[in-house]
């Protein structure tokens, strides 16, 4: 089966690179790269990963148009398939509105900015003039000076028009870390209501990982891990009530979080919260969760480490090599 392996910014290029080099060895389909608005970019790790590596995908989840203009991003994913020798994938989003009101960049039509982005890119990478004049983005006579090319579009963000986005325009879909398999099951039923190609799309999502020696161990340790509790605190309400958990126990874990409590926080979470919204456990363990995400119509899991600490990233990495050899 297909595995990935995900990665946010918080490692120097270096390390994440041999972490990189180790998931290739193990035949993994694919490197996810997550950038975040204020962190190390994501496509300095991926150009540092093309000339260093031969077969493993590679991706970013997600970049913004409104950051990077449509014209910006289409050149620099040509760039990285050109070095990459044709293993790039795109990964597009808006982007967290709050962050890009700090930044001061409006981002109005949000569906529009990326069905446009969509198009600026397909278009640019034909390489043929382009004039486009759209609701957000517009183009008089561009040319990009790169060798033309095409880059797999895969859309992410969860709400209704994102997904007919996704199933009428895309190459694939990601989900963010922290989806239940209830809210991708719904995720996936959406797509393939929304259009007849939607079955064809490639359904990628980040997995939240940490392996242990037993469920429990997995657990006491997700649970003072503060990535686990800022994510949990700003989970959206409906993922909590789609799972069948009360939203209302979020609330103590956020307050503490953002008060600078991270104890409190700690002692707020609820071992349902931990086990529906990551992947837990024994290495067996994980095989299995993963086979449940499989069934709710997953069909690239991108197992991504909870801990970026060495020994728990080869943990993660080591369940993956066991995935790949797995019939599921």
């Amino acid at each position: 089966m297909r595995v990935g392996i995900g990665f946010n910014a918080d490692l120097p290029v270096p390390e994440i690179l041999g972490h990189v080099k180790t998931a290739e060895e193990y035949g993994f389909d694919s490197y996810w790269m997550h950038e975040h608005s204020f962190g190390r970019d994501a496509i300095s790790y991926l150009g540092a990963a093309a000339v260093s590596t031969k077969n493993i995908r590679l991706a970013v989840a997600c970049l913004t148009p409104y950051v990077r203009y449509p014209v910006s991003l289409a050149v620099t994913m040509a760039t990285l398939q050109e070095t990459s020798r044709g293993r790039a994938i795109l990964g597009l989003g808006t982007g967290f509105p709050m962050r890009l009101d700090l930044m001061g960049i409006k981002h109005d039509k949000p569906i529009a900015a990326l069905k446009e982005a969509m198009d600026i890119c397909r278009g640019i990478w034909t390489g043929n003039a382009q004039n486009y004049s759209g609701k957000v983005f517009s183009l008089k006579n561009v040319k990009g000076l790169v060798p033309p090319t095409q880059v797999p579009i895969y859309i992410a963000g969860w709400k209704s028009q994102m997904l007919r986005l996704a199933a009428e325009h895309a190459d694939g879909y990601v989900a963010k870390g922290g989806e239940s398999t209830a809210s991708l099951k719904q995720i996936v039923g959406s797509i393939l209501a929304a259009s007849e190609n939607g079955s064809k799309l490639d359904i990628a999502a980040y997995l939240l990982t940490l392996v242990a020696e037993s469920k429990q161990a997995a657990l006491d340790k997700a649970r003072r891990d503060p990535f686990v509790v800022y994510m949990l605190s700003v989970q959206d309400d409906y993922l909590y009530e789609g799972t069948g958990i009360d939203p209302k126990l979020k609330k103590p874990i956020a307050e503490n979080y953002f008060k600078g409590n991270l104890p409190g926080a700690f002692e707020a979470i609820k071992d349902e919260m931990l086990e529906a919204f990551a992947l837990l456990g024994t290495p067996d363990q994980v095989a299995d969760r993963v086979a449940e995400y499989l069934r709710s119509g997953l069909k690239l899991p991108i197992l991504q480490p909870i801990s970026m600490k060495q020994e728990d990233v080869g943990q993660v990495l080591d369940a993956g090599n066991m995935l790949i050899g797995r019939k599921m």
